[in-house]
């Protein structure tokens, strides 16, 4: 049976295309991150890294009023080729910015093509694959994405050192034109259910959706707290990979390709759960093993040790992505996905932005080391805490909800 699943998910022509064409451009994605964190860290220190990573997260949080109908409104097709391009074009001018406030606004427009794009290929990979190869095609794809950012990662800060940060950041924006031909090519179309385009309140009718769920309000609301303190270590992370223990920008890079190495391993092992208690699990999981990760880290004084944390930092935010990914799809109605797809992304993205002044409160009190270490405990606890929460859900609220 195993093997006839993955005959069966490969052997659809649109998922050859989509999946590997999405690696590769998470792989770029990987690639431009390390170019601009670098580029930043010259420009304004921890001060400069919090306003990119905050150019990262509002235009989600913006977009949630609007992208979630966008995606339930009109023809997928259009949306993902109409973003997609606007990424590739912001990608371009990204590369020739030269300074920080024309390099944050790049990075605004580029996650609004990423806010409208990202619950469009999330609403309609369920429908290319079928339900019943949702979780396999979601663990596959994590998998995938893995890779990519383990190769994008290690080979970003190599192409800042060899060529520059502008050449790597146009090998971001050619993998978004080529995101954009497949978009246009896959036959595969989510096109308006009746009724759903004149119906108002879009980002209500996800968040509604999404907390209707006895098991997702659980997890989803424990996932909200999780990112405000696990995302708070972004703010510092090139600080004690460069300035802590001592690494290069190729050093930098190499510990996001081993954070990447791990993701592998988690996400592919989600892709192997075939109930909603399994994924749940997987969710909770996936926090413990991120906040442990993180420990690890800030307890580094070597390499080793350093590369251990990023590993189970990286399988647990596999297992993380890859399972709540699953487990919100397969729980809500087809014509809500894109909704709360976005619902979930926007407010996920809101909870990001409470955890870079977060971070960069807790960088300058207590040092890059020492975030890691405090925020890696309270996230394993929080880990712990919300499992004692899960069990206490009824045993229906772990059977697929139907519609």
């Amino acid at each position: 049976m195993k093997q006839t699943l993955q005959i069966s998910l490969w052997s659809n022509r649109d998922m050859r295309l989509v999946l590997p064409a999405r690696a590769v451009s998470y792989a770029g994605d990987a690639i431009a991150m390390v170019a601009l964190m670098l580029r930043v860290k010259d420009y304004g220190g921890t001060t400069g890294i919090t306003i990119l990573l905050l150019a990262f997260a509002v235009p989600t949080v913006v977009m949630i009023p609007v992208a979630g109908r966008i995606v339930d409104s009109y023809d997928s097709r259009v949306v993902l080729v109409s973003s997609t391009v606007l990424q590739a074009v912001a990608g371009v001018a990204l590369a020739f910015s030269h300074d920080l406030v024309s390099t944050v606004a790049l990075v605004c427009v580029l996650q609004v093509g990423q806010a409208v794009a990202g619950p469009c290929w999330g609403a309609l990979i369920p429908r290319i694959v079928g339900e019943e190869q949702v979780g396999r095609a979601t663990g596959t794809s994590q998998a995938l994405v893995g890779v990519a950012m383990l190769v994008g990662s290690a080979t970003g800060g190599l192409l800042v050192e060899w060529i520059g940060g502008r050449d790597a950041l146009l090998v971001d924006a050619v993998t978004f034109g080529l995101l954009a031909v497949v978009a246009g090519v896959v036959r595969t179309r989510r096109r308006p259910v009746p009724g759903v385009v004149k119906e108002s309140g879009g980002f209500s009718a996800g968040l509604r959706t999404l907390l209707g769920d006895p098991l997702l309000r659980v997890l989803v609301v424990c996932l909200w707290l999780f990112v405000v303190v696990g995302e708070a270590v972004n703010v510092v992370e090139v600080f004690l990979v460069t300035d802590e223990v001592g690494l290069n920008a190729a050093g930098y890079g190499w510990v996001l390709a081993a954070q990447g190495a791990g993701a592998i391993a988690g996400a592919w092992g989600s892709g192997r759960l075939a109930t909603s208690a399994g994924r749940a699990r997987a969710v909770l999981a996936g926090m413990a093993g991120i906040g442990l990760g993180v420990v690890c880290m800030g307890l580094a004084n070597g390499v080793v040790l350093l590369v251990v944390g990023a590993v189970v930092t990286g399988a647990g935010g596999g297992l993380l992505n890859a399972a709540s990914s699953t487990l919100i799809v397969t729980r809500v109605a087809e014509e809500l996905r894109g909704r709360v797809v976005a619902a979930l992304s926007g407010t996920v993205r809101a909870c990001s932005l409470a955890a870079l002044p977060l971070g960069g409160l807790l960088g300058g009190l207590l040092g890059p080391r020492m975030t890691f270490v405090g925020c890696g405990v309270v996230c394993a606890v929080g880990a712990m805490a919300a499992a004692l929460l899960v069990a206490r859900t009824k045993d229906s609220a772990v059977e697929v909800v139907s519609h």
